[in-house]
Parts: C-alpha cells; sequence; structure tokens
C-alpha cells in the first residue's frame, strides 16, 4: 500500500509519502540467537531508527514516478494506491463493495452531515465506473450510531480530577433486518446492536465495542463516544500502530485513570441502556408509570414495555406493615422493570422479615441478562430464604400458576452477598442481622414480565 497525502501542519502545507505491506510474521536467525519480526515492512526514509514518511517535493517526484496524481498547489488530500491486491475468494465487484463498505463504516463521522458541507467527500471507481457510496444513514445497521452522534449530550467526566472526558451519545431502537456488510462484522458487529463507537476529536472510527445485549432480542441500542481535545494525547498514547483499539494497560499514572474511567463510564452506560428504561412520575411521589407502558406496550410490535405495581423508597415497607414476603415485576422478556415490594399486613407465622434495598434491576451475569432483587435481613438468627419468581398476567390479573405446556418459566438461578459471586441454589441458609446486603438472581421467561416473591423462614438452626 502507498499514501500519498498533503495536509497542514500548523501554519503551512506538508506532502507525505510513505509505503507499508503487512504480512505473515517470520523469524529470522543471526548472530545473536533468533529475532522474530511482526510480518510489517515499512518503505520511506529510517529517521532515528524509524521508517518515516518521505516530505515534500521528494514525496511528489516518488508519487509521480509511481503513476499517482498529484494534488494541485493550495489543495489538500489524500490518496491510497493497493498494490497487486488480493482478494480471495471475492470477484472484483465483491471487492471494491467490500472496500466502500470499509470506507463507509469506518469514516463515516467526516460524511457528515450528509448532502452539506461535509469534512471529506469520498468516492471509489472501478475500470473507470463509479461505485456508489451510501450515505451513512442510508446503511441500516449504521443508521443508529448516526443518530447517536447526533445526541452527544452526555457529559463524561471525572469529577474527582476535575476532567472532562468526552461526550456520549445513545440511541435505542428496533433493531433492523437482515445481517450487516462483511465489513461490519469483521469489526465486531454481529447481527444485534449492542455496541459504542469510539472515536476521537478526528472523527475517525477507532472500534466497536461491544456492550452487553438489549434485554429483548427485537430491540438495541447504539451509541458514540468522542474523547475531548483536552485528554485527545490520552487516547491517542493508547492507540496501538493500527488504531483499532484503546489499549489502557499500557498507560501509567493519571493517563490511566482517566482512560479507565472513561470505559467505565461508557460500560455503565451501555449496561443501563441493555435494560428497560426506569420511568419516574413529574411529581416525585415515587409511583411508576410503568404500568400504564405496560398497558400501552401491546399496541406497539415489535417494542417492549415494563412494568410494576408500585414503587416504594429504598429500605421502607409498603403500606399495611411489615412482611415477610415482597413482589417487584420484570418488564417483557423477563428484564428489569420498576417493582417494588408489596404484601399484607404483619409477618405470617413462622416467616420472617424481608427488607429490599430498592427496586429488581436488570443485570448481565456470565454474559445471560437476568433479573436482581437486593434485600436485607434485619431481624437476627437464621433463615431460610427462597425465592419464587412466576410469569406475570396483565393488568394486575395475579401470576400464571399453570404455564402452557413447553413454555418457559423463569427461574431462580442463585443468590449473591453483596457484590460477592453468584452461588447456585434455589434457596438461600444464612444468618440474619449482620446488615449484609443480598441479592436474588433470576433468569426471566422470554417475551413475558416476570414477578419476583421473596420468602424467608426460620432456619432449623443459627449458623
Amino acid at each position: 500500500m502507498i499514501v500519498h497525502t498533503r495536509c497542514r501542519v500548523e501554519d503551512r502545507l506538508e506532502t507525505r509519502l510513505i509505503g507499508w505491506a503487512v504480512h505473515e510474521s517470520y523469524t529470522v536467525e543471526g548472530d545473536d540467537g533468533a529475532k522474530t519480526f511482526t510480518g510489517r515492512h515499512f518503505w520511506g526514509k529510517v529517521r532515528r531508527g524509524y521508517v518515516e514518511p518521505l516530505v515534500g517535493d521528494e514525496a511528489d517526484e516518488v508519487a509521480g514516478s509511481l503513476g499517482l496524481n498529484c494534488l494541485p498547489d493550495g489543495d489538500t488530500g489524500t490518496s491510497v494506491a493497493i498494490l497487486d491486491p488480493v482478494f480471495g475468494e471475492r470477484d472484483d465487484a465483491e471487492a471494491m463493495r467490500w472496500i466502500v463498505d470499509a470506507m463507509v463504516w469506518n469514516l463515516w463521522p467526516k460524511m457528515l452531515p450528509e448532502g452539506g458541507d461535509a469534512p471529506m467527500r469520498f468516492s471509489a471507481h472501478h475500470e473507470g465506473r463509479a461505485v456508489p457510496v451510501p450515505r451513512p444513514s442510508e446503511v441500516p445497521h449504521l443508521r443508529p450510531f448516526v443518530w447517536a452522534y447526533d445526541d452527544m449530550t452526555r457529559l463524561v467526566e471525572h469529577k474527582s480530577m476535575g476532567r472532562v472526558l468526552g461526550r456520549l451519545g445513545m440511541r435505542k431502537f428496533i433493531s433492523p433486518q437482515g445481517r450487516p456488510p462483511r465489513v461490519a462484522q469483521e469489526a465486531g458487529i454481529g447481527d444485534r446492536l449492542h455496541h459504542t463507537c469510539l472515536m476521537r476529536p478526528v472523527d475517525l472510527v477507532v472500534k466497536y465495542l461491544e456492550g452487553p445485549p438489549f434485554f429483548e432480542e427485537s430491540g438495541g441500542y447504539a451509541a458514540v463516544f468522542r474523547a475531548d481535545a483536552a485528554v485527545d494525547r490520552v487516547f491517542a498514547a493508547a492507540e496501538p500502530a493500527s488504531h483499532d483499539a484503546w489499549l489502557v494497560d499500557k498507560l501509567s499514572g493519571d493517563d490511566q485513570r482517566l482512560a479507565k474511567h472513561a470505559l467505565r463510564k461508557i460500560n455503565d452506560a451501555m449496561k443501563e441502556a441493555s435494560g428497560p428504561a426506569r420511568v419516574a412520575s413529574e411529581a416525585g411521589e415515587g409511583v411508576s408509570l410503568a404500568g400504564m407502558s405496560r398497558l400501552m406496550a401491546g399496541l406497539m410490535a415489535g417494542t417492549a414495555g415494563e412494568g410494576a405495581e408500585a414503587v416504594f423508597a429504598a429500605g421502607t415497607t409498603p403500606p399495611g406493615g411489615s412482611s415477610g414476603t415482597g413482589r417487584g415485576s420484570g418488564g417483557p422478556a423477563g428484564a428489569g422493570g420498576i417493582p417494588g415490594p408489596r404484601g399484607g399486613s404483619g409477618v405470617p407465622s413462622g416467616r420472617r422479615r424481608v427488607l429490599y434495598d430498592g427496586a429488581p434491576e436488570h443485570d448481565v451475569v456470565d454474559g445471560e441478562a437476568v433479573i436482581v432483587q437486593r434485600f436485607t435481613l434485619p431481624d437476627a438468627g437464621s433463615y431460610v430464604v427462597h425465592g419464587r419468581p412466576a410469569v406475570a398476567l396483565g393488568d394486575g390479573r395475579g401470576v400464571e400458576t399453570e404455564p402452557p405446556i413447553g413454555a418457559s418459566i423463569p427461574t431462580v438461578l442463585g443468590w449473591r452477598a453483596g457484590s460477592g459471586p453468584v452461588t447456585n441454589g434455589s434457596s438461600l441458609h444464612t444468618v440474619g442481622g449482620d446488615g449484609t446486603v443480598w441479592s436474588l438472581v433470576v433468569r426471566p421467561a422470554p417475551d413475558t414480565m416476570t414477578e419476583v416473591t421473596v420468602v424467608a423462614e426460620a432456619g432449623g438452626e443459627d449458623r
């Protein structure tokens, strides 16, 4: 590959030319032993032990001798020549389509605003014929990223260090039909979209970072994160020579802290987007609008509702007093929702109290979408705690007691103390009164609303 470019360096224009090839790694035996090479070869001028581009008139002269078109004086731009390409199983037409798709998926921010004064113009030709280059918004699997790019309003910052790290845009949508182009698949995008497009202020795609899958198969989310210009050098230093990742572990000190914090915030945003959105009332009284959302969900094909009968503040008990059981509803596909505990007055004989720590939440455990209900056991003594998930019926009509033959049902995966590992089992044997925040982890039944009940009973012995 030969790259010939003219760019602006401060207040002047500079022409550059460099060539390189990528092949398999190899090892050479020498007097000082074996030496392994990556297979990357560069052609240019050696300076300080590195191969750097030819510059100025020398670059233009070599470009002309290779048959590359030289840019008129005063113009900027880049020519890329691939010498004797190997297309493998692709014919010429398929190869040109792949090249165009690669331009679009890696350079689409430079094509915006579409139809207007975009930062760059792209074209492709094969044997004198123009190969159409689609607009990013015309590519179904890329369109959500364009929407997210236009919505980059969320500030990502490291507050304790007082540094702005970048801006994030996020969009949810009904998944496009069909498979994405081969180029997108090679970039890590599968049949479903749940990714963040990472870029630096130069607006070139670095990577499509994969997040947890969307809780409902017909939906997805796409996000765009653009690093702030003030910390561009941090993310530039984290990139390998291929400029297709942010390897934050190669950084150190404050730079590593900043880059890791940014990726943590991005992953947190994707985790939040992968589940049903929480809905709160304008009055802030703690009453959920999810019931209305659940009723409306059936009117919209391919979309998801979310539901709960009521929402109470964390750590409080429902009207009527304490209860040894409590229920919360998860949205369709059983992932999340805005539930709250509810129950009868008093604690039935043999039962022990359960205090809910907030509403059930959508989470991902070992790559699987689950519902997590946190709770505490306030009274001292031994407990046997049971999780009793069920499919909730609409309109507050209770739960499904006899599922259809062959139908999936929600199941208890296990229990977790604090942020520790999940312990398998349908029941939990433990001791209460020590302030431990427990989590019940439930696998929901697909395309249903899951209601979770936690029942605590006195154990046979304290332990």
